[in-house]
């Protein structure tokens, strides 16, 4: 599951969460305002999405 993080919380924790990314595929969900903004997520799932085809929507 993801954790939910303001910017300035991800500011203060950028490494720990950069760890669990890469070491457990934990995600971050960073928000500003209250509103999501984008993702933190480890460099082998973003090659992963990468990859994949785009759907037929």
């Amino acid at each position: 599951m993801a954790e939910r993080m303001s910017v300035r919380e991800l500011r203060d924790n950028l490494g720990r969460r950069i760890d669990l990314a890469h070491y457990t595929g934990e995600a971050t969900i960073v928000e500003r305002n209250g509103e999501p903004r984008a993702v933190l997520v480890s460099y082998a799932s973003w090659v992963e999405q990468q990859n994949r085809p785009a759907s037929a929507g």
